[in-house]
């Protein structure tokens, strides 16, 4: 795997691990000589414009909805989307099942006895 996708499945990695904070969308850039600038500030830019305006080599928009954390990037006319889904947190049940016995009849021990009659 090549440079640009790991960064992209690190980026997915970080981005779901700290889902319950921060900014939900934000624009990462690195330069040819491997700086990276973080751009909160960035939404209507396409990502191969940013990498023009920045002098990036490679360009990653992170976003995080709801359940889900996205990441896609973009260098050199290459370009790749990858998401994420976590789960939900396991929640125990508040109502448990119950067992109730029913009796059927009349429960009287006489009433399981041999019956005898005489004539």
């Amino acid at each position: 795997m090549d440079t640009f996708l790991r960064h992209a499945e690190q980026l997915l990695d970080t981005a779901a691990e700290a889902r319950e904070g921060g900014a939900h969308e934000y624009l990462i850039s690195v330069s040819y000589l491997g700086a990276i600038q973080i751009l909160s500030d960035a939404a209507g830019w396409s990502l191969p414009a940013l990498a023009a305006e920045h002098g990036a080599t490679a360009v990653y928009r992170v976003q995080r909805q709801g359940k889900q954390a996205q990441v896609e990037g973009w260098s050199a006319g290459r370009s790749c989307v990858l998401k994420r889904e976590w789960p939900q947190p396991w929640v125990p049940p508040t109502a448990y099942p119950t067992l109730q016995l029913l009796t059927v009849g009349s429960a009287l021990a006489n009433d399981r006895s041999p019956q005898v009659w005489n004539s």
